[in-house]
C-alpha cells in the first residue's frame, strides 16, 4: 500500500505442501488517485495517508471488486472477458467515508450491491454501504489506445516495386547495381545508410525486441489493448513482432493495407479486440500537388467490435512531412474528417498516428483550432498537462505533439464516451527510448542504442452504454 501507485499481486489460494510461495507481481493500479508531493511530505506530521488502499475484497458471484483507502470505498465492475488486473485498472465508482475514520477493513454482505466497512480498534464503528448501483442497466468499459511511429520497421528483404534498399543485409548490398542506386542519393546520412547500414537478422531481431519492451510499458506489461502504428514495411514483420515479441499478450492478427508511398512505409493496427469487416486503406488524393502522390500515406480504417457489441472505429494516419507544404497536411486532415463523417451514428471513433504538425507550424497556422479540435477531442488537450511533446527538432530547440490521439464519440444516444484525462500520456520509461539529453533517442542499428525518433502517446476511451 505504500507504493505510490500502489502494486497488485497474486498468490495461490492453496500451496502445494509446505512449499515456500512466492506472490506474483501483476503490476501497478492506475485507477486509485496519486497524492500531491505536498500530500507525502506532510503526512508523517498530520498522520493523514488518505491515499493509501488499506482493504480489498471480492463480491462472491466473482464480478465485482472494492478496495478501501483511507478516505473513500472504490468499487470495481469486472467484465467477463477481464482479468481482475485490467478491471482494476478500469475507472471506479468512488463511495467517500465522510467523518468516518481509521477505516481499515471491507468486505461485501451478501451480494456485490452492499458493503461493510470497519476499523482495526477495539469498538470500532461498522459503516453499511448499501451501493444500490444499476449494474445490470450500464456496462462500464475502457479501452486503451497507444499511437506509435516505429521509425523504418523494415524486414531485411528485398521487396519489389518499395525503396527499401537501405534495409538489407550489408552482404546483399556488395554489388555494383546497389551502389550505383545508392549513390543517386542526395541527402549524405541517407547515402550512407543505404551504403553501409547492416540491417542484419540479429539487427532486426533488437529493433523487434525493443519496440515490444516499449508497448509492454502500459497496462502492466500486457501493452494497450489497441497500437497504432507507422513506418511498417509490412504485415509479415509486423506479424513477426507480434508473435516472436509480444506473445502471450492476446493480440490478434495485424491490420496492414499497403500504400502507394514510395518507401513502402504504411501505417497498421495491433489489436486485442475483434475486428467488425475487413481493413480499409482510403488513400490521400491531393489534386493540388498531384506530382506528390508517392509522398502521401493513405488512412488505414478498421472497426473494432467492443465487448457490449458497439463498434470503436480506429484510424491510423500518416500525414505528410512537414518539409512537404502545409495545404498537404490541411487536406490529410480534412480527409480524415470526412472519414468520420461517413461513419454511422452510433459508432465512437479515434484517430491516431504521425499528424506532423509541428508546434511552430500550429502557432501560425492555428492548424489543431481549425481542422481538429471542432471534430475531434485532442488527447493532450485534456490530460498529460506536464508532457512537452513526442518528438524533439534539435536543430531549432522546440517540441512537438507530431503523434496525438484524436477521440469522437457516436452521434447517438445509446452511449456515452471520453478520453479519461488523467490517462493521457508519453509512455518513455523504458530507458533506452532516452538519449542523453532526455529526448528520444532515434534507433541505430550498429550500436544498437535507441528504440524511435518518436515517443508514443496513450489513452484511454471510456464508455458506458445501456444495455
Amino acid at each position: 500500500k505504500r507504493d505510490i501507485p500502489p502494486s497488485l499481486y497474486e498468490v495461490p489460494l492453496r500451496a502445494d505442501g509446505d512449499d515456500k510461495v512466492t506472490a506474483k507481481w501483476l503490476g501497478t493500479i492506475e485507477s486509485l488517485p496519486r497524492p500531491s508531493r505536498q500530500d507525502v511530505e506532510f503526512a508523517p506530521k498530520t498522520k493523514d495517508w488518505h491515499w493509501q488502499p488499506v482493504g480489498m475484497d471480492i463480491s462472491q458471484d466473482n464480478r465485482a471488486a472494492v478496495i478501501l483507502t483511507y478516505r473513500a470505498v472504490y468499487y470495481y465492475l469486472r467484465r467477463p472477458d477481464q482479468t481482475w488486473f485490467e478491471a482494476l485498472n478500469n475507472k471506479p465508482i468512488r463511495i467517500g467515508l465522510g467523518n468516518f475514520k481509521n477505516a481499515e477493513a471491507v468486505a461485501f454482505a451478501d451480494d456485490r450491491r452492499t458493503v461493510m466497512v470497519t476499523g482495526e480498534n477495539k469498538h470500532s464503528l461498522l459503516l453499511r454501504i448499501d451501493l444500490d448501483l444499476p449494474v445490470k442497466e450500464q456496462y462500464p468499459t475502457g479501452v486503451t489506445i497507444m499511437s506509435f511511429n516505429v521509425q523504418n520497421l523494415f524486414d531485411n528483404v528485398d521487396d519489389p516495386g518499395k525503396d527499401d534498399k537501405a534495409y538489407l543485409p550489408l552482404a546483399a548490398k556488395q554489388n555494383a547495381d546497389h551502389t550505383e542506386a545508392c549513390n543517386e542519393i542526395e541527402v549524405d546520412s541517407w547515402r550512407d545508410e543505404c551504403l553501409y547500414l547492416d540491417w542484419s537478422d540479429a539487427a532486426l531481431d533488437h529493433k523487434l525486441d525493443v519496440l515490444a519492451a516499449t508497448i509492454q510499458q502500459v497496462n502492466g506489461g500486457q501493452g494497450a489493448d489497441i497500437v497504432a502504428l507507422q513506418e511498417v514495411d509490412n504485415v509479415a514483420v509486423l506479424e513477426r513482432l507480434r508473435k516472436e515479441h509480444l506473445d502471450g499478450l492476446g493480440y490478434r492478427p495485424a491490420s496492414l493495407v499497403e500504400g502507394a508511398y514510395t518507401r513502402g512505409i504504411d501505417v497498421a493496427f495491433l489489436s486485442k479486440l475483434p475486428l467488425e469487416g475487413e481493413p480499409q486503406l482510403h488513400p490521400l488524393s491531393i489534386k493540388e500537388f498531384p506530382d506528390r502522390r508517392g509522398d502521401t500515406r493513405g488512412v488505414l480504417q478498421a472497426d473494432f467490435r467492443l465487448p457490449d457489441g458497439s463498434v470503436l472505429t480506429g484510424f491510423s494516419v500518416h500525414f505528410p512531412a512537414p518539409y512537404h507544404p502545409t495545404p498537404m497536411r490541411v487536406a490529410a486532415y480534412e480527409h480524415l474528417a470526412a472519414l468520420r463523417g461517413a461513419l454511422p451514428d452510433d459508432y465512437h471513433a479515434f484517430a491516431a498516428g504521425d499528424f506532423n504538425t509541428t508546434s511552430s507550424e500550429d502557432a501560425r497556422e492555428d492548424m489543431l483550432a481549425r481542422y481538429a479540435r471542432p471534430y475531434w477531442t485532442v488527447a493532450h488537450d485534456l490530460g498529460c498537462g506536464d508532457c512537452q511533446g513526442t518528438y524533439y527538432y534539435g536543430r531549432d530547440g522546440t517540441w512537438s505533439f507530431l503523434d496525438m490521439i484524436l477521440f469522437s464519440p457516436a452521434r447517438g444516444e445509446k452511449a456515452t464516451a471520453q478520453i479519461r484525462a488523467d490517462s493521457v500520456a508519453i509512455s518513455n520509461g523504458n530507458p533506452a527510448q532516452v538519449s542523453p539529453d532526455g529526448t528520444p533517442q532515434r534507433y541505430r542499428s550498429a550500436e544498437r542504442t535507441g528504440v524511435s525518433d518518436h515517443w508514443p502517446i496513450v489513452a484511454t476511451i471510456e464508455m458506458t452504454g445501456k444495455q
